[in-house]
């Protein structure tokens, strides 16, 4: 990473959507060929910075369109298989092994995206606000769990064939709001990210 003059702050994109900027001298990662020699300042040894591990890019939600163009039982559908083939797969340990409790938060999974596509505000109406990073504290989540589980979501619309018209609005949410659900780094690398150019063949 380049070195900031001291009157450049770099911008972050947060939950809001706004825009903060971090404090000056301030850097996103850092590694050793970072850090800054102390004896600069006379008294020799090294001293790292002040860091921000990840940033988080802006989420853009679905338009209405998502789910008139779809309908609220093709994103039930949708969420539902795909979460099919999580139960299957090796990030599957991560929910537990209580499959009734599983296919249960499934289904408020599958409310939250039929709102946040559109439809009916049944999630708010009985959970509140999702608060989506703070309820996955509790599970560990890699960079490598989520590859898998954005995987899942490519096999997943093509299997139950989601609407075209709609399917890269709906993919361009859900690939950035799942790094926000990262809570385990274990690269010192941005997360990679999946452009829906880099799938569309494959619906």
């Amino acid at each position: 990473m380049n070195e900031q003059s001291s009157s450049e702050r770099i911008p972050v994109v947060q939950s809001t959507g706004m825009e903060v900027s971090v404090p000056e001298g301030m850097q996103v990662g850092c590694s050793d060929a970072n850090a800054i020699p102390l004896d600069a300042f006379g008294d020799g040894g090294l001293i790292r910075p002040p860091m921000v591990d990840l940033l988080f890019p802006k989420v853009v939600f679905p338009s209405p369109r998502v789910a008139q163009v779809a309908g609220t039982e093709k994103i039930r559908e949708l969420v539902f298989h795909h979460h099919e083939l999580i139960w299957h797969s090796s990030i599957q340990p991560i929910f537990g092994h209580n499959e009734e409790h599983f296919w249960h938060a499934v289904g408020i999974t599958a409310d939250f995206h039929i709102e946040a596509c559109g439809g009916p505000k049944s999630y708010t109406h009985r959970r509140g606000h999702p608060h989506l990073r703070e309820r996955h504290f509790p599970f560990t989540i890699t960079e490598n769990d989520r590859e898998i589980w954005l995987e899942l979501y490519v096999q997943a619309l093509h299997d139950v064939t989601f609407p075209a018209e709609v399917v890269e609005e709906y993919w361009r949410w859900i690939e950035s709001l799942s790094i926000r659900m990262i809570n385990r780094r274990t690269r010192s690398e941005e997360p990679i990210r999946v452009p829906f150019a880099s799938i569309a063949e494959r619906l």
